[in-house]
């Protein structure tokens, strides 16, 4: 996986009044921290932030290029946490984790299913339980999302987590028996008023 380079600056004020500031003037107050680490308050631009989220998909490393004024230091981070205002979809903080490429790190994943279950031809409905799935791996092996193969999946049977294949060195933290979609079969009074809806049987 390639890291992003984006230029920061380091934030020496803190507070209410120094956030707005940043804010209004198109920058959004951010913090990056590590076990390794004090923390580092920052400011990041807006704009140059989100144009570089869309290239990156989900999960992406940071290159924090951070500007003070005894000149730049970088450090690799991952974003942790994105606080967004509702009413208008703008960014009030960032959080930035410090990481290191031989450490394993904990991240959530989008879980995408594919096929078409053989029990949805024998009536069953397709139910997704979980669509993020925690997993443990390298920095430089998070995968951007976990596809999902239901279509062995029969009517009244589950796909748990403990039987799907992730990536090499990518490991679950949930429990196995954990169920990530089911075939659920229609209940008898659903089953009937379909069996209504088609219509008489014709010979």
């Amino acid at each position: 996986m390639e890291s992003i380079k984006l230029s920061v600056e380091r934030r020496f004020e803190t507070g209410k009044g120094p956030a707005r500031r940043c804010r209004a003037a198109g920058k959004a107050p951010a913090i990056f921290y590590g076990k390794k680490t004090e923390p580092i308050s920052l400011t990041v631009d807006v704009h140059e932030f989100r144009k570089l989220l869309d290239q990156a998909g989900t999960n992406p490393l940071f290159d924090l290029l951070i500007q003070d004024g005894d000149g730049t230091t970088t450090r690799r981070a991952m974003l942790k946490a994105r606080q967004v205002r509702p009413v208008d979809g703008s960014l009030v903080h960032l959080d930035f984790q410090e990481v290191f490429m031989d450490e394993r790190i904990e991240v959530t994943v989008q879980v995408e299913f594919e096929g078409k279950p053989i029990g949805i031809d024998k009536g069953g409905i397709l139910q997704i339980a979980v669509r993020e799935l925690r997993v443990s791996c390298l920095p430089g092996d998070v995968p951007g999302v976990i596809t999902v193969d239901v279509s062995g999946l029969d009517v009244g049977h589950a796909l748990h987590v403990g039987e799907i294949t992730l990536p090499d060195g990518v490991l679950p933290l949930q429990d196995k028996g954990v169920a990530l979609a089911t075939v659920a079969g229609l209940k008898k009074e659903e089953a009937e008023e379909a069996a209504e809806a088609a219509g008489p049987a014709t010979t």
